[in-house]
């Protein structure tokens, strides 16, 4: 090969490392913005679900004297830790709530909007009062 044709061969490969490292910038951008919409949708599920369980153990004593005022202090006591509660049920002394909270992103809460048809995003907890406790 001669110097004319090295120099042609050379020009034609200008600029690809520049496409290379923006690709490679654009994969790990991806990658990073899909992990964090995971942790988010997560981190979610977990204030959900914490959110359910002092919502039922705090209104568990009220459900033994009148069952309207524990749906709602269950209800008040989901509100201060971030989540809704969907659902909140007495039975025979016994507190049964649904609570669900939204991510914090506005990706995470379109990703779950996305796929809310498959999965089920609230969490349920039960509490009651044991009999030793409701006899003191």
């Amino acid at each position: 090969m001669s110097a004319k044709e090295l120099l042609a061969l050379a020009r034609r490969d200008e600029g690809m490392a520049i496409f290379g490292a923006i690709c490679s910038v654009l994969v790990l951008l991806s990658m990073l913005l899909a992990a964090t919409t995971c942790a988010d949708l997560l981190a979610a599920r977990q204030r959900a679900a914490a959110a359910a369980d002092v919502a039922a153990l705090a209104a568990a004593p009220d459900a033994v004297l009148s069952p309207d005022d524990a749906c709602i202090r269950a209800r008040e006591i989901a509100a201060l830790n971030d989540a809704r509660l969907i659902s909140c049920q007495v039975q025979n002394e016994e507190v049964v709530v649904r609570a669900v909270a939204s991510p914090r992103t506005n990706w995470a809460r379109w990703i779950e909007h996305v796929v809310s048809d498959s999965t089920d995003p609230s969490v349920s907890a039960r509490a009651t009062m044991s009999e030793s406790a409701s006899s003191k």
